[in-house]
């Protein structure tokens, strides 16, 4: 997820540098359209506008020369004027060249070639113009009318030619001032049309992202207000929506945590409870037990007066039955004990398959006679696992003998041992009803007994033997269907850690 919130904000980022990227390069195509008028154009048209001025006024003044009453002072400023052009005619060279070949692009460059060498033209076919107005005032001095009127044709072609060609020159780089005016207001109605457009993708891009952004952490809102139950005390387990981003990830192990801390919560609880019971059954033990010795002694002579005596039968089955209870009693304080001191297991690399084939043998004679069949699957081969044998061929023996009390009736026991990753795992399956969901939970427990009779500590010694030796016991329930097609059996499953290789 953290990808796909940095690929949008991106994507963002890139469609507001693409704006600004833009606005920049039309801003430089701006300027530099503004340079290429200021800097070349302008300064060429004036300079060009000077010199078509003094070429139409020198056109004008060869025109009136035949009706000048004064034709020496019109002499002197046509030759001032002729003086004045060739000054006008290097300024506008210059500003051709280099002034406007140095700004623009290659259009400009181009045009200023021209323009130099169309003025070099029209300058060379003016050289002999100097001597041509010379040549027609001394016709005037000498009073030569053909002379005049050949010599004024010949001067007045020269002068409106040039006339024409610098006033085709003006407009030439007028059309292109406005041409380049034109493209240049062209480019900025374009620029700002693509800048709006950048600018409405962009700012579509951003809520884009904003909303992406919002959904895409809208599951942490949901993880803080998990946090939030957890601290009040809820530590029941929510199911999580799946998801591969790392929000669903943190979501996952949140609640893999939650199950843990409540697992460690109920396992305190129930070492409370042990431990409750350890000062009970030590109590019991002082209180109760050596009474219940007494009291079994006094039944054995008791009992041993009454057959002298010829007792009657109603009499010996009454003490036969104290007997019996005295002994259920010495049971449950016997359960108690081992509940309260169960020692520290003592670990050796041993092979489990091999303790596991041990237990059922012992246990099928007393299987068949309840009309139960064991069945043995061993997975081969097996590495050792670090135990204390006493203890678990009693949790062993446990599982067993629940099983058989599941099926009153008969049925098949099965009884698996295979690898597990870095443990082995043993199941021990029965086809009785099974256990209702509502009490799952709570075999553990205990005290806890489905069963009329019995201490409910069996499966409670189990779990607290498997968590001694840091391996689990799991139930479950619904593993088979039965004839009728409802759902029966339970499987319990114990794990045990491997042994390490130096142990073995």
């Amino acid at each position: 997820m953290t990808s796909q919130v940095l690929a949008s904000f991106a994507v963002a980022v890139l469609g507001f540098a693409l704006t600004l990227g833009y606005g920049a390069v039309a801003q430089r195509n701006a300027a530099d359209d503004n340079e290429e008028l200021a800097k070349g154009y302008v300064p060429a048209a004036l300079k060009l506008g000077q010199l078509r001025s003094t070429q139409a006024t020198i056109a004008t003044l060869v025109d009136g020369i035949p009706d000048e009453r004064n034709p020496l002072s019109t002499r002197l400023v046509l030759e001032t004027l002729v003086s004045v052009r060739r000054a006008k005619i290097a300024e506008t060279r210059a500003a051709f060249t280099p002034d406007l070949a140095s700004v623009g692009g290659a259009r400009t460059h181009v045009l200023a070639a021209q323009l130099t060498v169309e003025l070099d033209v029209i300058d060379a076919e003016l050289a002999d113009d100097k001597r041509g107005i010379e040549r027609l005032f001394s016709a005037l001095d000498d009073a030569d009318k053909d002379g005049v009127n050949r010599q004024l044709a010949a001067v007045a072609m020269v002068e409106h030619e040039a006339d024409r060609k610098v006033r085709a020159l003006s407009d030439r780089v007028a059309s292109s001032m406005d041409d380049l005016s034109a493209r240049s207001r062209l480019r900025e109605r374009r620029a700002l049309v693509a800048l709006l457009g950048l600018a409405a993708l962009t700012l579509s891009l951003g809520l884009f992202v904003s909303l992406r952004t919002r959904r895409l952490l809208a599951p942490l809102a949901r993880v803080t207000a998990r946090a939030r139950a957890v601290a009040r005390g809820d530590l029941t387990p929510h199911q999580v929506e799946a998801s591969d981003n790392e929000i669903g990830q943190l979501a996952r192990a949140f609640e893999t945590m939650v199950g843990s801390v409540a697992q460690a919560r109920d396992r305190a609880v129930a070492n409370e409870r042990f431990a409750a019971i350890g000062k009970m059954a030590a109590h019991v033990t002082h209180e109760i037990r050596n009474p219940l010795s007494s009291i079994g002694l006094n039944i054995e002579m008791l009992d041993e007066e009454l057959g002298q005596a010829g007792a009657p039968a109603e009499s010996r089955a009454l003490l036969t039955a104290i007997t019996r209870e005295v002994e259920r009693l010495e049971h449950l304080s016997e359960e108690y004990l081992r509940v309260a001191r169960l020692p520290s297991p003592r670990m050796e690399a041993e092979d489990l398959a091999g303790l596991v084939t041990d237990v059922v043998a012992f246990a099928r004679p007393e299987a068949d006679r309840q009309n139960c069949r064991l069945q043995l699957d061993v997975e081969t081969p097996l590495p050792p696992v670090l135990f204390d044998e006493a203890q678990i061929r009693q949790a062993l023996l446990n599982l067993l003998r629940n099983a058989r009390e599941a099926m009153p009736d008969g049925g098949i026991i099965r009884v698996r041992v295979a690898g597990d990753g870095m443990a082995v795992r043993v199941d021990v399956e029965d086809q009785g009803g099974g256990i209702p969901e509502e009490i799952r939970a709570r075999v553990f427990d205990p005290f806890f007994s489905t069963k009329g009779e019995g201490t409910g500590l069996g499966l409670a010694i189990t779990r607290q033997i498997l968590e001694a030796h840091g391996g689990a016991i799991d139930c479950e329930t619904g593993i088979d269907k039965g004839p009728d097609g409802a759902p029966r059996g339970t499987r319990f499953r114990i794990t045990l850690p491997l042994a390490p290789a130096r142990s073995w």
